[in-house]
């Protein structure tokens, strides 16, 4: 294959702004958590050390835009949503890249319509053995090394879950897998590591607290049953197969979360079994967490005590890791997910995602009216700098502030610190 012309992404992904603030950054080195702070007059912007695409976003989207310029004359399908960013998907499929399953699983390319002809990419999240098998059946061989190479965007530390999930269930522990039951990547966690031993999918610390109640006795398996049924691999017994367990995540959720969901199950266990039998029925799994994920929750929990004005997160409706950062500045500060600068109706409406009702909604009176005003702005892991970036200007344009305004303040970068903050 011819190497592609692109670096890593497309150059529209960037954004000045957003490039100007990322080589002030890598100026300051990488240990230092601090914010950056962008003051375009009166207008304070508090952006985290770590933002925006990780490692495997960019090798996804750069394996796809180079498939289908290497391959202009042939017919490219992508399993589904290449990652959860309504723009880079919307790029590909202008570019005649086809989605064989819509967001909801729904096939949309019939299987007969694939042969052996055509290239078939699989996404960043992964996907299932099943549907893996299904290309196969069309002559597509998703074993090769040249498939691997070229067109399995698996992100790295995703397959990395997987291969640790393999050698735990091998030894003998069941999977509890910390996770969206529906989401992608959890599908394909499950599909893989199934085929080694038992799984079951946990959503969230009171779905694992239920667990530990069953093993230590405090719930019946009727209970049980009814709690979880259809999340667990064939022949799933729970009072056999919860003797031994190990916790392995979706990497895109809250790290902290998945840390506790694994000390609430060994504690069941330290509970069930005492201490000296614990390492047997418990595997400790801290290193399946995503370094990225960790990075940029960790970075934008940095900002919460700078006492900002309100926040705005930038990224896909259906981003399971955008939405975490949504949790976690909502702890302290209004929050607002937004798709793009577009939703910024005006200095008085929003449009945004409420990540707890799960619906698009409008909020009023969101943006404060009079300065001085300090905001957060941050995006998740899938979307692209140039929507962080018109999202900055537009919020500057409500205060009447232009490009001039923003030059004089990019040449003035500094680390938001709150001790000397005036």
């Amino acid at each position: 294959m011819a190497k592609s012309k692109f670096d890593r992404v497309p150059n529209h992904y960037a954004g000045h702004v957003i490039q100007t603030i990322k080589d002030f950054r890598q100026r300051q080195g990488k240990r230092e958590l601090n914010p950056t702070r962008l003051s375009i007059g009166q207008l304070e912007v508090l952006v985290p050390r770590y933002f925006g695409f990780c490692f495997g976003v960019e090798r996804a989207i750069h394996m796809a835009f180079s498939a289908r310029e290497n391959n202009p004359d042939q017919r490219i399908y992508l399993t589904s949503e290449i990652i959860h960013n309504p723009l880079v998907n919307s790029d590909l499929q202008e570019r005649g890249i086809e989605f064989v399953y819509d967001p909801s699983g729904q096939r949309q390319i019939p299987k007969e319509q694939i042969d052996s002809d055509d290239i078939v990419l699989i996404p960043a999240f992964g996907t299932t053995l099943e549907v893996e098998a299904s290309l196969q059946e069309r002559g597509i061989d998703t074993d090769s090394e040249e498939f691997r190479e070229n067109y399995d965007t698996t992100c790295p530390f995703v397959s990395k879950v997987w291969d640790r999930g393999e050698q735990l269930a091998r030894e003998g522990y069941t999977i509890v897998i910390h996770g969206k039951f529906g989401h992608e990547e959890t599908q394909a966690t499950h599909s893989h590591t199934k085929q080694y031993g038992k799984t079951l999918v946990v959503l969230d610390c009171d779905e694992a607290r239920k667990v530990g109640d069953f093993i230590v006795g405090a719930m019946s398996a009727d209970d049980f049953g009814k709690e979880f049924a259809g999340k667990w691999s064939e022949d799933f017994e729970p009072a056999r197969d919860l003797q031994r367990v190990a916790v392995v995540n979706q990497t895109t959720m809250l790290a902290e979360e998945t840390q506790e969901v694994a000390a609430i199950l060994r504690q069941a266990m330290q509970r069930c079994y005492g201490d000296n039998e614990l390492d047997f029925h418990f595997a400790d799994t801290n290193d399946t967490l995503c370094y990225a994920t960790n990075q940029n929750q960790n970075a934008t929990r940095q900002l919460l005590e700078a006492e900002a004005d309100i926040a705005v997160i930038v990224g896909g409706y259906n981003s399971s890791n955008t939405s975490h950062l949504v949790e976690i500045c909502s702890e302290v500060m209004p929050s607002y997910l937004v798709k793009s600068s577009e939703e910024l109706v005006s200095m008085e409406e929003i449009c945004h995602f409420d990540i707890n009702k799960k619906e698009r909604v409008t909020s009023l009176n969101w943006l404060p009216p009079s300065l001085p005003v300090r905001i957060v702005v941050t995006s998740g892991a899938s979307c692209p700098d140039v929507l962080m970036n018109q999202v900055i200007e537009r919020i500057a344009s409500f205060y009447q502030y232009g490009v001039d305004e923003i030059e004089r303040g990019l040449a003035q970068l500094s680390l938001f610190d709150k001790e000397v903050a005036v």
